[in-house]
């Protein structure tokens, strides 16, 4: 379970970095234009050399990110190749969908027995079903014990003793517990504070279950509401830019006006790239904290 949340996050992290790369790549084409265009109107006569400059700055600036971001790539390329067992190479992947399908809201009331499923739960669960039959085995030890019949049937040699050598019996068998009584009565206080211990660990898990999954429900919700937030921002950011573009052709505003919508896009279109990812790995992690799905 653990391995394919991990193989999942890493996938959807792959896929966002080709995004963010394409949105990169588009923003330094359109820093080029924006170059070409402050170079004829500052040879015109039109705009200062300040602009021109400027201009200069911001196409080195978004292109000095084009290769850390093909380095990340490559690096979550070969995690990703390391979690499904093969060497490093180029992975196939899809595109990063514009609107991705998501489950509109989670089924209401959960049942906490999803939680069962979870290895940590189970594993505590167990271990406090064998101290507590360590704790049975461990209150048995103190009375002494005889035993009626051997194996295959036949008579306990034991009994056939009792008759010919009752103090053997009394004293291998009846009295030993009572000799070793302080010894037998001290494993079973041990037992028992294995048993508490155990318990304890068996709460803790529960309570650490329900904390990852009330944890995780609270992601994927405010996951949602931030995509659709930063979906909003881009689109009004792209509308603004269109506007200043059109603005600056005509003189009507200066080159720095028409800086500052760019970068808002830029930044927009990065902060929806990332709150879509943010989604997908908050359903993967919804999907670890129940056990696997809340299917």
């Amino acid at each position: 379970m653990t391995l394919i949340a991990q193989v999942a996050q890493a996938y959807f992290e792959l896929v966002a970095l080709d995004n963010e790369l394409a949105i990169v790549r588009q923003t330094v084409n359109a820093r080029q234009e924006s170059l070409h265009l402050a170079r004829i109107r500052y040879e015109g006569g039109l705009t200062s050399e300040v602009a021109f400059r400027q201009a200069q700055v911001e196409l080195a600036r978004t292109s000095a990110l084009v290769p850390d971001l093909e380095r990340k790539l490559v690096l979550k390329e070969n995690e990703l190749s390391f979690l499904t067992g093969e060497y490093p190479h180029s992975i196939r992947r899809a595109g990063m969908p514009q609107e991705a399908d998501f489950p509109q809201d989670l089924p209401v009331g959960l049942p906490a027995t999803l939680l069962e499923r979870r290895p940590d739960v189970r594993e505590a669960e167990q271990n406090l079903v064998a101290a507590n039959a360590e704790v049975g085995v461990a209150y048995t030890s103190l009375f002494p014990s005889i035993r009626l019949t051997a194996q295959l049937g036949a008579e306990s040699e034991e009994l056939k003793d009792i008759l010919t050598s009752p103090y053997h019996l009394l004293s291998g068998t009846l009295l030993q517990p009572i000799f070793s009584f302080g010894k037998n009565r001290a494993r079973l206080k041990a037992k028992k504070a294995a048993l508490e211990q155990a318990t304890y660990a068996y709460e803790k898990a529960v309570l650490a279950a329900m904390h990852d999954a009330y944890d995780a429900i609270t992601e994927y919700n405010k996951t949602r509401e931030i995509y659709d937030r930063r979906h909003a921002l881009e689109r009004a950011s792209k509308s603004a830019l269109d506007l200043a573009e059109l603005q600056y052709v005509n003189g009507a505003i200066g080159y720095m006006d028409l800086l500052d919508a760019q970068r808002t896009y830029l930044d927009a279109q990065i902060a929806v790239s990332n709150a879509l990812r943010d989604r997908q790995l908050a359903m993967v992690g919804l999907y670890k904290a129940l056990g696997g799905g809340w299917q």
